[in-house]
């Protein structure tokens, strides 16, 4: 028997127009349910256990919408994107894009690097996409420069140091690491010019799962990479997509190898994966892993080192798009949790868009603001907890975006990570990227075409 928790709106997987949409329990499993009068029906699982789902509602931030709208009027969300006045949230990170080539072809990419156009901007467009954010987004402002692969531009470095002097406090580097792991003077400019950090493409520990996710052996090739960045002292957040079918298993030996490389690693981020661009299969309910079913391999395989009880909204976007946890890493490479469900929803949730933004920029250094305590002697005393706490830190963090199955206006208009486009909107990323079943976009073909070449086959 099922029960209905819900509704919303979201789009037909066949053509895209924006249909009715209800959330529907059974079995004490959480589904959508979207309906096209055309098309026919869907049903698809969202979450494990009504009871948590219902009470994440708890640690939603008081809506913040942005202070200035690139689109006045709401339409038809999210049809007319951009954003408009009926969005939620503030943005926390800008995704500009400064290329769809790249220097791999992996049978998983939600961009679809390297197929059927070729946008490569030149600094003047590059310029033109930073002033987007310039213009509409709040200080301290966060930019992940992205593609494709950005590293093939040798230009990169000048594109850092341009958003550092229009007053971008933080610039983050998409980046499956390969130039880095065999160019360490490119890696100095990179760090030289300004990179803050890099959103560093992980997916395991084992070189079987990256022959089916990247195409080919790279597991030395990151380890090389992370060498390079720890000589250059350079912060990198480990990014894997989560496959059930794939390295679900791995998850525990990801985030072990993540505690090994702290100081250099700042955290490890899993994405559950999400079928936009390219991918190999049509996807079923198993071929999904939700946030919740996430939460609780990672206690299974950390042995209750990590507790899914450990992870939290951050409360800035919609509470079913994301989890976190910090903890300190000790000595002995163990994990000592700081974060937990049981201290219940945040008591200030007025200004959690600028918390994050703030968060992103300075690396958590709120540990070093907030904790404090009396000098001691002892190594085992609080202040040389305190001291590790400092540096030895370890965010364990999972993001679950949606395709064309499970995507829902309720989350869309929450969203608080951006794609910056051409045209000077503002566009959440997973709604950016969507497709349909026949491979056909909302916005990633119709805005990147225009400023493209195509490619010749």
């Amino acid at each position: 028997m099922s029960r209905k928790i819900g509704e919303t709106a979201a789009l037909c997987p066949k053509c895209l127009k924006t249909i009715p949409a209800e959330k529907i329990v059974e079995d004490d499993i959480v589904y959508i349910v979207k309906t096209c009068d055309e098309h026919g029906s869907w049903k698809v699982r969202i979450w494990e256990g009504v009871d948590e789902y219902l009470h994440l509602y708890d640690f939603a931030a008081v809506q913040k919408p942005p202070e200035k709208f690139v689109i006045d009027e709401l339409k038809d969300c999210p049809q007319d994107c951009g954003l408009c006045s009926g969005h939620k949230q503030h943005t926390c990170l800008n995704v500009v894009e400064v290329t769809n080539l790249c220097n791999m072809n992996c049978p998983i990419c939600f961009a679809r690097a390297n197929t059927d156009y070729k946008f490569h901007p030149d600094m003047d467009l590059v310029r033109k996409m930073l002033q987007t954010v310039v213009d509409y987004v709040p200080s301290p402002r966060c930019v992940q420069l992205s593609g494709g692969e950005p590293t093939i531009r040798d230009d990169l470095p000048d594109i850092v140091r341009m958003a550092k002097d229009m007053g971008i406090e933080h610039i983050e580097v998409n980046t499956n690491g390969l130039r880095i792991a065999k160019d360490i003077d490119y890696l100095r400019a990179l760090k030289e010019a300004g990179v803050d950090t890099f959103y560093f493409q992980f997916d395991g520990t084992r070189d079987d799962i990256y022959q089916q996710t990247r195409g080919r052996d790279l597991f030395e090739i990151k380890k090389q990479a992370l060498a390079n960045c720890a000589e250059v002292g350079m912060g990198v957040t480990l990014v894997a997509t989560v496959s059930p079918n794939i390295n679900i298993d791995n998850l525990g030996e990801m985030i072990e190898f993540a505690a090994k490389n702290v100081p250099t690693v700042k955290g490890i981020h899993f994405q559950p994966i999400f079928y936009v661009g390219r991918y190999p299969i049509d996807p079923s309910d198993e071929d999904r892993i939700s946030l919740s079913q996430l939460a609780n391999a990672i206690e299974e395989q950390t042995r209750g080192m990590l507790k899914a009880d450990n992870f939290i909204p951050t409360s800035c976007s919609n509470v079913h798009c994301d989890i976190k946890s910090l903890s300190v890493v000790l000595p002995d490479g163990s994990l000592f949790p700081m974060t937990t469900m049981a201290l219940g929803p945040p008591r200030d949730t007025e200004n959690i868009a600028e918390k994050t933004r703030t968060e992103v920029s300075q690396f958590w250094r709120f540990i070093e603001e907030t904790m404090d305590g009396p000098s001691e002697s002892d190594d085992n005393s609080w202040k040389a907890f305190v001291d590790r706490a400092k540096t030895h830190y370890l965010t364990v963090s999972s993001m679950a975006f949606q395709d064309v199955w499970t995507g829902e206006t309720e989350r869309w208009e929450r969203c608080c990570i951006h794609m910056v486009t051409p045209d000077g909107r503002l566009v959440p990323f997973c709604l950016f990227n969507v497709n349909n079943k026949d491979g056909e976009t909302l916005y990633r073909h119709q805005v990147f075409r225009p400023y493209a070449e195509k490619i010749k086959e």
